[in-house]
């Protein structure tokens, strides 16, 4: 029997025996949990409409403008070989699908970066290699010529991501940290350079801006913790999405409201080698991003149709308080959740499957290195065939 047809295959029966006999209380808790919501579901609705936030996406005055729409991911895996280990990062940029009307293509096909090399061994690889993955992103999404461009993720994970990277600039292979400061001398398709530290501050310093009324940035974190709404409402058990996928009809949404926040992240300059020129432009940027754009980010809570979830959208204050772009930005989300199956905005879908295959690549990277080696090696193979031999991948 194959492990597709038996998942519990590699595991010891007594362990399994022991897990299937907790689904009885395991279903019966939820069960409990989703009645109670359910019960006091109408209750619930009134008190959002009483206070004014439940709100209908029809009733925004605006014409159909049958916005474009991409979708952006990265990740990053690390094979680790007896020896070295091979480290790769990407990033990935998908069109949606076509809105109604005259057919309006801007890719015909992905645009990406990447970056592999064999480094040695280090416990934080994967802290230069999230921090070159969350600029890669960053730096696609703004050179996108698409109408509404979604990231996947939280508007904070970036700067989180840069910072715990700028930290390890000292003690990770000089390769990536080269990488992860002035890019590298490669193009993509659309000639568009691959980044560095500089260019990647301007990036989201111009996405948490997002002054361009033809373009609208937003993040869709698939995952969230976040129970501000719930909370409020008498369900702590429950993230918001969680909640108010109980409550909202399709075309409904929660009107905008800001962050709590409970301390914005930040990025310090101060681990930067010292001969590494940061503009004072550059940095009031960076002021400007940790102090005033990131705490000012508004949450909108949207179901898109009746068979679809609500999806958490993170956009800056000048799309939420322009009535015809957070339309805009509606209409777009509704275009591309056509799908029963598929839990979130198609080309963010797709971009996640492509990136998270990342992984799937190295073993044939390091096959293909093998043999090129083995031309060229004159002493036992053997060594070398340990050397390569990978014992764990790790990624994210």
């Amino acid at each position: 029997m194959t492990e597709a047809n038996d998942p519990f295959e590699d595991l010891p029966q007594g362990l399994v025996e022991e897990m299937l006999a907790r689904s009885n209380a395991i279903s019966q808790d939820l069960l409990e949990k989703f009645k109670d919501v359910s019960g006091r579901k109408d209750v619930l609705r009134k008190n959002l409409e009483d206070k004014g936030v439940l709100r209908s996406y029809n009733d925004l005055d605006s014409v159909n403008t049958y916005p474009t729409s991409a979708g952006v991911d990265g990740s990053y895996s690390i094979e680790r070989m007896l020896s070295l280990d091979f480290a790769c990062v990407a990033a990935v940029a998908v069109e949606g699908l076509t809105p109604p009307g005259p057919e309006k293509r801007n890719w015909p096909k992905p645009r990406y970066f990447s970056h592999v090399e064999s480094v040695r061994h280090n416990e934080d690889t994967s802290q230069i290699l999230r921090g070159i993955s969350a600029g890669l992103e960053l730096h696609l999404i703004v050179n996108a010529p698409h109408d509404v461009i979604l990231l996947d993720g939280s508007m904070k994970t970036p700067l989180i991501f840069l910072n715990n990277a700028t930290e390890k600039l000292s003690t990770v292979p000089e390769t990536l940290s080269d990488v992860f400061l002035n890019g590298k001398d490669s193009k993509n398709e659309d000639q568009v350079k691959f980044p560095g530290l500089r260019e990647i501050i301007s990036d989201y310093y111009e996405l948490l801006k997002s002054e361009r009324t033809d373009k609208i940035y937003a993040a869709v974190p698939k995952y969230t913790t976040k129970n501000d709404l719930s909370s409020r409402l008498g369900f702590s058990e429950f993230d918001d999405r969680g909640l108010l996928n109980f409550i909202l009809r399709g075309g409904e949404y929660i009107a905008p409201y800001e962050i709590e926040d409970s301390g914005s992240p930040h990025l310090s300059l101060t681990y930067l080698p010292s001969d590494y020129d940061v503009s004072p432009e550059l940095r009031e940027k960076l002021n400007k991003i940790t102090g005033e754009l990131l705490p000012n980010i508004s949450i909108i809570y949207f179901r898109p149709h009746a068979y679809s979830p609500v999806l958490r959208i993170e956009v800056p204050k000048s799309v939420s308080r322009n009535k015809t772009r957070l339309r805009t930005l509606m209409e777009a989300i509704q275009i591309q959740t056509t799908s029963l199956s598929i839990m979130e905005p198609y080309p963010l879908y797709l971009a996640d499957r492509m990136v998270k295959h990342l992984s799937t690549a190295i073993p044939a990277i390091r096959k293909a290195s093998f043999q090129k080696i083995s031309e060229h090696w004159s002493g036992d193979i053997s060594n070398v065939y340990l050397g390569m031999h990978g014992y764990r991948t790790e990624g994210g």
